[in-house]
């Protein structure tokens, strides 16, 4: 299974409290270029103007190996 948009885990800073926090497994449109040329992450739809500290691209073994094993024991919900 191949997924269509490159997904990255991002460390961005909270702009609410300026505490670091990880986004796992966050979709390429989430991120973007501001207008200072500083990497931003929009968290949640509503929030704009995380920094970004790191953003590393997520590799596709990894997102097939996640996809197979729901596909075999399914979710935690099922």
């Amino acid at each position: 299974m191949t997924t269509k948009q490159k997904q990255f885990d991002v460390t961005f800073i909270q702009p609410w409290n300026g505490k670091t926090c990880t986004a796992v497994e966050a979709f390429a449109d989430q991120l973007y270029m501001s207008d200072s040329g500083e990497m931003v992450y929009r968290y949640n739809h509503h929030y704009d103007a995380c920094e970004v500290v790191t953003a590393v691209e997520v590799s596709q073994d990894r997102l097939d190996a996640k996809a197979a094993y729901f596909k075999r024991f399914g979710t935690a919900c099922e």
